[in-house]
Formats: structure tokens, C-alpha cells, sequence
């Protein structure tokens, strides 16, 4: 939920809360208001009649309206009622409806009889003026909470713009292309501090990644350098007549060892350049074509291994990426499965349009399935693999929405890439 709409949304709840105790406290004061006044109607028709009893020696008459009535009847001699007020409800005959009343029963003497007087008024017009002032201040209360929700709402846009803009700002900034972090000076002190704070923060982040990237890449050409010149020392000095067969070997492992460090330092730049985001351009790579060129080069090193390549099911499909890191998805998958498979194995190639799988068979992970795509991972210590073929495969499906999938079953591995339908 963005902060704006949070920030509303609990406004409106408080405001919400507060006008609903607000509404109850002025309901409470209204009703105790109401019954003030008709309380002392009540209690000033009590003190007529008893001035009426002094004066005239005699009861007053007694009336019965709508809005209010006199009752009178002999009182109980023993236990005559002195006061008793409260409400009660009266059947209407003109309304078809009980109305409510309130009450004040009192024992008044004439002559020295009790008698029992009830007065009785009407509160329904009360009750109409309470309900028409409910209402209004209902309404009132509603519109007050709408325009405040909304004036709330427009304030808060208005202060929280150039937050929204730094981060909009951050969001595109990117690290591998050096321009300074462009943020849009703000009125508001807490934001321009928040803007000092990435600007400095993100030029020091800029200035250790190119450190750190310079340093890499003349690392990694320092060392593919000498590792060139010892491999080609390696093989003149293989090519000697003179050998013994214990130097031969030796001279191989070493050969073995340096061409080995060779890749992975290709294989370790590649992946640091895909995390850099260092591959921009893109185009529609005809996926069946390229799969078919790996194929038909990597046939002598399936033939080498003694392994059957099944007729490849190619579809026409079409795939945005860039086209070297295609390749390189393509050929790691194919190189996996080939040396990660048994002598008199087979590999077998599906390419659809939502899917491209290579099955191979072989010996079963001897590690976790869910681990298969993480650096250094390699199922097979004596396959020559490096371990990091199909961790670059991963990165490239991260960079471009990719989704790779491992199973084995029946002592055949299937590893497939599913095509997101707007990459196709």
C-alpha cells in the first residue's frame, strides 16, 4: 500500500472514530437536555395543582390531549405513591403505534384524601426535533469527513511529491552508466537532508564499483595473459620427442589445470558483466537456429563421449535477448548435458514455444536439486565441469524473466527454461 493512501486511510479512520464519539457525546447531551425540560414541565404541572388544591379547596379537573394527560384516582391509604418519575409508552390509537411518555406519579390530599395524580407528555415531538438534529449533524459530520479525507489526501500529494520524485530518481538510477544522482531541491528540510544523504551515498557507491571494477578487469587480463603464454609453453614443450612417459603425464595435468583456470576466469568475467547488467543490446535471436549451430558443434565432443544425440524437435521460435548470452545459455546447457552423462547415454533436445528443454541421461545429483543452479555446483567431480556453467545459465535467466526448472526421473535429467509469452 503506498504511503499516501496509508496515511489517508488511517486519517479517515481516526476521524471516523472521533466523529462517532463525537455523535454519541452530543446524542447523551441532546437526550439529557430533552428530559431536563420536560422534567421540569412535569414538575411545574405538579406545583400547580397543588396550588390549585390550596386555593379552591377542591381538584382541579383533569385533562387528556395528544401531547400530554392528568390522571387521577384514589391513592392507597397505607402506602400512597409520594414521587415516582419515568418513561413509559402509550398506545396511539391515531398513530396505530406505541408513543413514548414521561411519567411523574404523585399523591396530592384534598381534605384529607389522598389522591393519586399521573402527568403524562408527550415526547414523540421531542423525539421528531431530536431525530430532524441527528440527522442533520449526520450529514454535517459525513460531508466534514469527506472534504477532510479529501483536502488530507491533496495536502499530503502536494508535500509527499519530491519524495515520490527522489525515489522515482533512484529507481532509474544505474550504476554501470557514471552521471551524478539528479534529485530536485525540496522546500521541505527532512527531504532535502534525505537527498543530500543518497547523492553523497550514491557517489560513494559509484566510486567504489568502478574501483572495484577496474581492479577486476585488469586482474582478470593480467591473469588470462600468462595463462596463455604458460598453455602454449605447455604444448611446445608436449611436442619434445625426449619425453619420458611420467613427464607426459605430468606436462598434460598441467595443461589440463592451466586450460581449467583459463575458463573459469573467462566464466567468472562473464558472470560479473551479466550482474553489471554490462549486455544492453538487444534482438530477436531466432532460438531454433541457434540451437541447431551448437548442435552441429558440439557433435564431435558427443561422439567423443560415445553418446547418442536424439533427433532435436526444434520449433520456430523467436527470442528478445541479446544473441551472446543466448548463445552461451544454449551451449552451457548442451555442455552439462553432455558431460554430465554416462557412456552409450543419450541427449535429447526440445525447443517449443513456451519451453526449452535438454534431457541427458546420467548418475543422479549427489547433492540438493534446489542447489543445481548455484556457483560451484557440480554433480560430477570427474566430468571436467566447472561448476559454474549452469550458475551463468541462472543469471541470464534473471536478467531477461527467464524461468529454469531441474528434474530427474527414470535416471534422465530434464533441465528446461520457460519463455515468459511477452519475451517470445
Amino acid at each position: 500500500m503506498r504511503l499516501l493512501t496509508k496515511t489517508s486511510l488511517y486519517y479517515l479512520l481516526v476521524s471516523l472514530f472521533v466523529f462517532l464519539v463525537g455523535g454519541l457525546s452530543f446524542y447523551k447531551i441532546m437526550q439529557s437536555e430533552i428530559y431536563d425540560e420536560v422534567d421540569d414541565q412535569l414538575y411545574t404541572d405538579k406545583e400547580n395543582i397543588f396550588e390549585y388544591i390550596r386555593e379552591h379547596n377542591r381538584l382541579p379537573n383533569v385533562t387528556s390531549g395528544i401531547s400530554e394527560a392528568i390522571i387521577v384516582r384514589e391513592a392507597d391509604t397505607v402506602n400512597p405513591t409520594i414521587e415516582d418519575l419515568g418513561d413509559t409508552l402509550i398506545f396511539s390509537t391515531y398513530d396505530q403505534e406505541y408513543v413514548p411518555f414521561r411519567r411523574l406519579t404523585f399523591t396530592a390530599y384534598q381534605d384529607g384524601q389522598p389522591y393519586e395524580y399521573t402527568i403524562l407528555k408527550s415526547l414523540i415531538d421531542f423525539q421528531d426535533l431530536f431525530e430532524s438534529t441527528m440527522l442533520a449533524m449526520g450529514w454535517i459530520l459525513l460531508l466534514l469527513l469527506v472534504g477532510l479525507g479529501l483536502v488530507n489526501y491533496v495536502i499530503n500529494q502536494y508535500i509527499w511529491r519530491p519524495f515520490y520524485e527522489t525515489l522515482n530518481t533512484v529507481k532509474r538510477y544505474s550504476l554501470s552508466q557514471y552521471s551524478p544522482l539528479q534529485l530536485v531541491r525540496s522546500s521541505t528540510t527532512e527531504f532535502q537532508e534525505l537527498n543530500e544523504v543518497l547523492r553523497g551515498m550514491t557517489d560513494k557507491i559509484h566510486s567504489d564499483y568502478f574501483n572495484l571494477k577496474e581492479f577486476t578487469e585488469n586482474a582478470s587480463h593480467e591473469i588470462q595473459t600468462p595463462l596463455a603464454i604458460m598453455n602454449s609453453k605447455l604444448e611446445l614443450f608436449m611436442q619434445s620427442e625426449d619425453l619420458t612417459q611420467q613427464q607426459a603425464k605430468m606436462l598434460e595435468d598441467m595443461y589440463a589445470s592451466t586450460s581449467r583456470l583459463s575458463r573459469l576466469n573467462k566464466s567468472l568475467i562473464l558472470l560479473t558483466r551479466i550482474e553489471n547488467r554490462e549486455f544492453r543490446e538487444q534482438e530477436q535471436v531466432p532460438l531454433h537456429e541457434l540451437v541447431q549451430e551448437q548442435l552441429e558443434q558440439l557433435q564431435e565432443m558427443v561422439d567423443m563421449r560415445g553418446l547418442a544425440l536424439l533427433p532435436p524437435e526444434l520449433e520456430p521460435v523467436y527470442i528478445s535477448m541479446n544473441r551472446g548470452l543466448a548463445e552461451v545459455l544454449v551451449s552451457n546447457l548442451l555442455v552439462n548435458a553432455i558431460r554430465h552423462n554416462h557412456e552409450g547415454g543419450h541427449i535429447q533436445v526440445l525447443l517449443q514455444q513456451e519451453k526449452l528443454c535438454v534431457s541427458n541421461t546420467g548418475e543422479a545429483l549427489q547433492g540438493p536439486a534446489d542447489k543445481l543452479f548455484g556457483r560451484f555446483m557440480s554433480g560430477d567431480n570427474a566430468s571436467g565441469s566447472l561448476g559454474i556453467g549452469l550458475a551463468l545459465v541462472k543469471k541470464i535467466c534473471d536478467l531477461y524473466g527467464l524461468a529454469p526448472s531441474y528434474r530427474y526421473t527414470d535416471g534422465t535429467h530434464r533441465l528446461c527454461i520457460a519463455f515468459p509469452q511477452t519475451q517470445v
